[in-house]
């Protein structure tokens, strides 16, 4: 009888531990999935990025930015194994003089904060040739050449009393996928500098005039080896707080 009155405790007492045990394993895999917001923040060495303000550059050419906008896409989540998950659909039109182009929401996310982030400059050579994109990638926004050139993976214009061009300006539109003068460039941050879920991916454009005289060099509108350079020097503008 002792026998009979027993079983049924050994399995009940099972049964709870198995249902405490899902319980808790199911709740840890629903809380790594979160919204990851990434905050861009434009400046010109500590100064923010304002339309037709001042600065000075490194070289001393006193310039004024009038458009400044550039892709972010293709962000991956990347693990301590280097297992990559890629964010579906996660390309982004940033335009600094657009408040709500500055801020990413990558939903639903599965990161920890020993995972990296890895995320490009610009649009891939698939989304080039896949035929007419809609969204941020939509031609319309006036970030594409044609079907022959491509994407316009950053743009940026304004006017510096350097230049001896019309109305002084300069515009440097940089892009290009074909061989060899692909422009895309890839970036890294470690998300251990993620706040309550945030990630502030900081950008100085003072940095893009540093190796520059306007008065010679102000003007990059086609894909090729000027353009493939200028992409180099873009990584360089990006950090984050540590």
């Amino acid at each position: 009888m002792s026998y009979i009155n027993k079983q049924p405790k050994f399995k009940l007492d099972y049964i709870v531990m198995f249902l405490l045990f899902f319980t808790i394993f199911s709740g840890a895999s629903q809380n790594s999935n979160k919204d990851l917001s990434i905050n861009i923040v434009t400046s010109f060495d500590g100064e923010s990025i304002e339309k037709d303000k001042w600065y000075v550059t490194k070289n001393n050419d006193s310039i004024q930015i009038t458009k400044l906008r550039f892709y972010l896409t293709n962000f991956v989540i990347q693990t301590e194994d280097k297992k990559n998950d890629s964010i579906f659909n996660s390309n982004y039109l940033i335009d600094a003089f657009n408040k709500e182009t500055l801020k990413i929401i990558l939903s639903n996310t599965n990161y920890n904060k020993e995972d990296k982030l890895l995320l490009s400059i610009g649009v891939n050579e698939h989304l080039n040739t896949s035929g007419a994109n809609s969204g941020d990638l939509d031609p319309s926004k006036g970030m594409f050449w044609s079907w022959q050139s491509g994407y316009i993976n950053f743009k940026m214009e304004g006017k510096s009393p350097s230049c001896k061009t019309r109305k002084n300006k300069f515009q440097f539109h940089i892009g290009g996928y074909q061989k060899p003068f692909e422009s895309i460039r890839v970036l890294t941050f470690k998300l251990s500098a993620i706040k309550n879920n945030e990630l502030t991916i900081n950008i100085n454009i003072a940095h893009f005039f540093d190796a520059l005289q306007l008065s010679s060099q102000n003007q990059i509108m086609i894909p090729g080896k000027e353009a493939n350079d200028a992409a180099d020097r873009l990584p360089q503008l990006f950090s984050i707080d540590e």
